[in-house]
């Protein structure tokens, strides 16, 4: 059922509720939809309006206005509403939903490199990932068959030699706006939903608990009319579960109090991003690459016709639709090839995960090399609020990003490209160039304008860490938060490590998993 906060009238209290989940970006939505027809009845809150699509209303996009510290403002000073948006579908609506889930090793602890790690293994994600995966209709969750994947990108990673310390592995993405928007893929299942309450324009301006701070009591929310505040209204469930990204779960929870902070004070610390560095060097090999060498790092567009049965093949379709209504049959969406370090080299090195992707000039025997690497977590890259600057709505504190980056980063990065240019000249390379600058410090690096300038990968991860003990982190493996009882979070604030893949997978995996945890505790 939709229903719009603009028609209740001032001061209502909602309630009756199992569930309110806040936020409808991928993490809200997934779980909503997971949930719905189910025997809870839910409710999920909404800051834009059904129609929403490509970009956010004003004014609710200034809540997202927040401040950057020193670091980052040299990356990007717009980070903090640059980076996402804030309408229904988040920022599912800018974006290409490029998908791969996170590798085994990037679960575990890789001493050397951090400490931190996930309190299970990839065996817990594994169904939750298949279910991900139809969100963006990528087929099979078959990301290590490189046969497969050779036959269907016509083409090649480079010939394997022996000490290769990289291999070839496979990204997909999904540009279809029927399916990456999740607010459009699924509008219908929840909009008829009987069980389900989508709420629009509601905005959630900090959590009532009891006193001790260990029992959500009720939601304050508001409505936003043009300029400013508009209706205040509260919304009461048995539990809770903020699903706003990677940044506002985590200055929700500073709005309440600082509501679920441990003993080490981790609440907004260990902020991740993929660091980028999208034109990091250029290759030339002592040759013209072959076609299917190219063609495996060269992103192309693949139809799959799925099988008829469980366990069936799919079928790759090259031959030309006569009939247009028969794309409806296949599942389409985009993939290509990158490298990626073997497991043994990242525990042998000490070095966040990373890939490569190489970009060949219209020369056929130059690449530019495109570098994305994990982020070590850093108690000092943090999330705060700016009690100074106040959003233009509700006068609250904005969110202040201050990103930061430390010396065992740059090590990363150093070796990663050094692991990558030795491989490559191993495969034909007979010369490079830098054109970026990785020597100096951890706040060392080339800025913007520069061609060779980091960048930040828009992956807001880590604020919010998932734990088995409460000292280590703010949730629980359940995403429960460790001090209160009936609040969870959803999105990749709750994430450990991040791996180098792109994390709206993993974000879906998660959300999915906690849905189906929540059917199973709450009466």
């Amino acid at each position: 059922m939709y229903l719009h906060a603009d028609q209740l009238p001032e001061h209502t209290v909602l309630q009756g509720f199992d569930l309110c989940i806040v936020g409808a970006g991928a993490a809200g939505i997934a779980m909503a939809q997971r949930l719905a027809n189910s025997s809870l009845r839910v409710i999920l809150l909404v800051s834009g309006s059904p129609g929403d699509k490509t970009s956010p209303n004003m004014d609710r996009q200034s809540l997202y206005h927040g401040t950057t510290g020193s670091f980052l403002r040299k990356v990007d000073p717009v980070f903090t509403h640059r980076s996402r948006l804030n309408m229904y579908g988040g920022t599912t609506n800018h974006f290409g939903f490029w998908a791969r889930p996170l590798d085994p090793i990037d679960f575990e602890p890789r001493p050397g490199f951090r400490e931190s790690a996930w309190p299970f293994t990839i065996d817990e994600l594994k169904p939750y990932y298949v279910d991900a995966h139809h969100f963006g209709q990528f087929g099979p969750l078959n990301y290590d068959d490189m046969p497969f994947w050779e036959e269907v990108l016509y083409g090649r990673c480079f010939d394997p030699l022996p000490g290769d310390k990289m291999r070839g592995a496979i990204m997909r993405a999904q540009y279809e706006e029927n399916l990456h928007d999740f607010q459009v893929q699924f509008r219908d299942q929840l909009k008829s939903a009987e069980n389900l309450t989508v709420l629009f324009n509601a905005h959630l301006l900090d959590i009532a608990s009891d006193g001790e701070g260990r029992h959500v009591t009720e939601l304050n929310c508001s409505t936003i009319v043009a300029g400013g505040r508009g209706k205040s209204f509260k919304i009461c469930a048995k539990a809770y579960a903020l699903a706003c990204g990677g940044i506002e779960n985590a200055r929700l929870l500073q709005l309440s109090r600082d509501l679920g902070n441990n003993r080490s004070d981790q609440l907004g610390r260990g902020f991740m991003v993929h660091p980028l560095l999208t034109n990091a060097a250029r290759v030339r090999f002592d040759r013209v690459i072959p076609t299917e060498i190219r063609n495996f790092f060269r992103e192309q567009q693949i139809r799959l016709k799925p099988p008829r049965d469980d366990g069936g093949a799919y079928q790759h379709m090259v031959t030309p639709l006569v009939n247009p209504e028969l794309v409806f049959e296949y599942w389409t969406f985009n993939a290509w090839g990158v490298l990626a370090p073997k497991p043994a080299v990242l525990r042998e090195e000490g070095i966040g995960n990373f890939r490569i992707i190489l970009n060949f000039g219209a020369d056929r025997a130059s690449a530019v090399v495109n570098l994305n690497w994990e982020q070590t977590p850093n108690e000092e890259s943090r999330i705060r609020l700016d009690r100074d600057r106040k959003d233009p709505v509700f006068a609250q504190p904005v969110a202040h990003v201050d990103w930061r980056l430390n010396e065992t980063d740059k090590r990363s990065a150093r070796r990663a490209l050094e692991i990558t240019l030795d491989y490559l000249y191993q495969h034909g390379a007979v010369s490079h160039e830098m054109i970026t600058d990785i020597s100096g410090g951890g706040e060392d690096w080339t800025f913007p304008p520069h061609a060779g300038a980091l960048e930040t990968g828009d992956h807001h991860m880590g604020a919010l860490r998932m734990s088995a003990a409460p000292e280590e982190g703010i949730v629980d493996p359940n995403s429960r938060l460790h001090r209160v009882d009936n609040l969870y979070i959803a999105g990749s604030a709750v994430f450990p490590s991040g791996g180098y893949a792109n994390p709206t997978l993993t974000i879906v995996a998660l959300a999915l998993r906690l849905a189906d945890h929540l059917k199973a505790v709450i009466r």
